[in-house]
């Protein structure tokens, strides 16, 4: 790692990543581009190669990436007390931002015009969630195996109520077992997704009657240990969950917080708070908000003494393979639910299949496809409906 671990200030560290969150538009790859050019090529904190191996440790773990990388960049040059700081600096931004929104939409559902701006924002949001998924899953379309678990994860989410973090672990071992002839013969991991999921239904049964607060926490905590190559993963991981079993919030609402979420800066995962906020106002905001992003402080510095060790682990990339076919599987059983949603007439199915092709085809920034489809919804439904 860096030898120039004593060279960069703690507040510097934290207030770099406090202004880089106010601005953080465009994904967990626009972010992690930005924080690149910044941290190699401009304040020379890392070198290329030490930077890409973090980024490389970084993708095989669960959790928002971005925030990931922050707290990594932070513990390489001062340590636990530097990762604490940097991915605090980083998620700062992103929870007044989502308590400020929320408490405007649960003030104000009602005042027309910010249904007239969702009308054209939410198909926008379903086809960045395709082309997500798209991206997730481009590197399975050769691997006819791993298209087996992304169909058995679509169809297993879709028409069944298995808990999706459920599904999750059981495409990780399906993996393993399909590509570790070795592993295939032991018993014990024949054993291992049992247990898991037997623990995770015993453990969603167990808090049914928890306090509130608890239960909040534990949810949101579940879906920060599980979440898998995109803050979008928090989709199937909690949306069936807060709309049908608890009843926190209603499709129609936790839609609109996935889009507050995406078309603001900072990572899409900051819509936990908007979910928290619902059910028990700032605190409940503040619980939901640190169940999600409180893994990667815990997961970030214990890795990074094993880095290299870690990252070579056949096995856990078997395993993860397993798991982003899952991701992909479970995200497009939620788009079709959603679709109900963000698709309300063609009108919508056309903005959605434009914003498509702005982003596949001429790479148009996400932001300013999302920004100008909410002004276009606020015209059509003021003039023309």
């Amino acid at each position: 790692m860096s030898n120039l671990k004593g060279d960069v200030s703690l507040l510097e560290l934290f207030m770099y990543f406090f202004r880089l969150s106010w601005t953080a538009f465009g994904g967990p790859l626009a972010y992690i581009s930005m924080m690149e050019d910044d941290c190699v090529e401009k304040r020379k904190w890392l070198k290329k190669e030490e930077f890409a191996e973090m980024l490389g440790i970084t993708n095989m773990l669960p959790g928002p990436n971005a925030a990931e990388m922050a707290i990594h960049i932070g513990y390489v040059k001062r340590g636990l007390t530097g990762a604490i700081l940097s991915g605090m600096g980083f998620v700062t931004p992103s929870f007044i931002i989502i308590l400020i929104l929320s408490w405007l939409y649960f003030q104000y559902n009602t005042v027309p015009n910010i249904g007239h701006m969702f009308y054209g924002i939410n198909p926008v949001v379903v086809a960045i969630i395709l082309v997500t998924a798209y991206r997730l899953g481009a590197s399975l379309t050769h691997d006819i195996k791993l298209l087996i678990i992304l169909l058995m994860s679509f169809l297993l989410s879709y028409f069944t109520e298995v808990n999706e973090a459920i599904i999750l672990l059981i495409a990780g071992f399906a993996s393993l077992l399909l590509y570790r002839p070795k592993v295939k013969s032991s018993k014990r991991c024949i054993k291992i997704p049992i247990l898991c999921a037997t623990t995770l239904s015993f453990f969603n049964f167990s808090i049914e009657n928890a306090p509130t607060l608890l239960l909040i926490f534990l949810e949101f905590l579940k879906a920060g240990l599980l979440m898998f190559g995109s803050g979008l993963v928090i989709l199937p991981l909690i949306g069936p969950d807060v709309i049908n079993v608890f009843k926190w919030v209603t499709e129609k609402e936790f839609f609109d917080g996935i889009t507050l979420g995406q078309i603001t800066p900072g990572p899409v995962m900051k819509a936990s708070a908007f979910i928290g906020y619902k059910v028990a106002g700032i605190w409940g905001a503040f619980v939901a908000f640190l169940g999600v992003y409180l893994p990667p402080f815990i997961i970030v510095p214990i890795v990074s003494k094993s880095f290299r060790s870690i990252k070579d682990n056949i096995m856990l990339k078997d395993f993860l393979k397993g798991i982003e076919a899952g991701v992909v599987g479970t995200i497009l059983a939620v788009v079709f639910s959603l679709s109900k949603v963000a698709f309300m007439d063609y009108l919508t199915i056309l903005i959605a299949c434009t914003a498509l092709i702005l982003m596949t085809k001429f790479k148009v920034n996400v932001s300013l496809i999302v920004v100008a489809s909410g002004v276009f919804g606020l015209l059509i439904k003021t003039f023309f409906t």
